[in-house]
């Protein structure tokens, strides 16, 4: 197995999760990450000619593709999500491997939410258009490929993911943090994602899978359950409307019923996940 991005905090997970059952080898754009169960290339996906020679070299069964650039993480979306994505893609046909592509809920515009893996696309931000044409630079590619559309990652092992760092961090500032209340999603459990995302790489599921937490929840909502975990003063933490200056789509929370019925991977709520840890 191949796992792009596997310094990131998902690509991670699956690449410590394979390595029980899989021979694992993971990327990394800059630094990999502290693991030594598997072996590391560096690989810029955008780098055509570097995706092949390492595809030609390890010829893997299975490429778990999570390399992508977030929200946050820089502007060079078209690049990084739509290039590299196909760049990975074709070198997974032309190898006859297995791919499983990392997208997201964010694909969806939100009109009416509980979207099933059937609906039409329609994102409202870049970060959004440049995953659905990823999506579609994977279908034109030929490779056999499931499309795992996921929501937002939490997890606090062996590092706090973003979701809640950047709240913790803003609070001890002695900063307000300002949380949208009107913005539905169905978080998901870093560990269950990962898991899930190995169990189908052993599947022949093809095609867009929805796989995210049992649970809907807003931004607020989310946000209260994380810090309360984490033990943190909650009293600066104001739930507010999404911002008018902006398109972002307000209910994207996915219908996860396809893959509860393909995988044996539980996918609980956040709330149930915060109580039992």
């Amino acid at each position: 197995m191949l796992v792009t991005g596997g310094s990131g905090y998902l690509g991670r997970w699956i690449a410590e999760l394979a390595a029980e059952s899989w021979d694992v080898t993971a990327s990394y754009a800059t630094k990999p990450a502290e693991l030594d169960t598997v072996d590391w290339h560096q690989l810029d996906v955008r780098d055509v000619d570097s995706v092949r020679r390492l595809v030609d070299e390890l010829r893997p069964q299975v490429i778990v593709h999570t390399a992508a650039l977030n929200p946050g993480q820089g502007t060079d979306f078209e690049a990084v999500n739509v290039a590299g994505t196909a760049n990975v893609a074709r070198a997974a046909a032309a190898a006859g491997a297995r791919l499983i592509h990392i997208s997201t809920d964010m694909v969806f515009d939100g009109q009416r939410g509980d979207y099933r893996e059937a609906d039409p696309l329609n994102p409202l931000n870049e970060y959004g258009r440049t995953k659905a044409l990823a999506e579609a630079a994977v279908a034109d590619s030929g490779a056999s490929a499931a499309i795992v559309r996921t929501s937002l990652i939490y997890g606090w092992r062996p590092t706090v993911a973003r979701a809640a760092q950047w709240m913790i961090d803003s609070l001890e500032r002695g900063e307000t943090v300002r949380l949208w209340s009107d913005e539905m999603r169905n978080p998901i459990w870093v560990e269950s994602l990962a898991a899930a995302t190995v169990e189908l790489a052993g599947l022949d599921h093809i095609g867009p899978l929805h796989i995210a937490g049992s649970e809907a929840v807003s931004r607020y909502e989310f946000g209260l359950a994380l810090l309360q975990f984490h033990q943190v003063d909650t009293t600066q933490v104001v739930a507010i409307p999404s911002p008018s200056d902006q398109v972002r789509p307000l209910n994207c929370t996915l219908d996860s019923s396809l893959a509860r019925q393909a995988l044996s991977t539980p996918l609980p709520g956040v709330g149930d996940v915060l109580a039992l840890h």
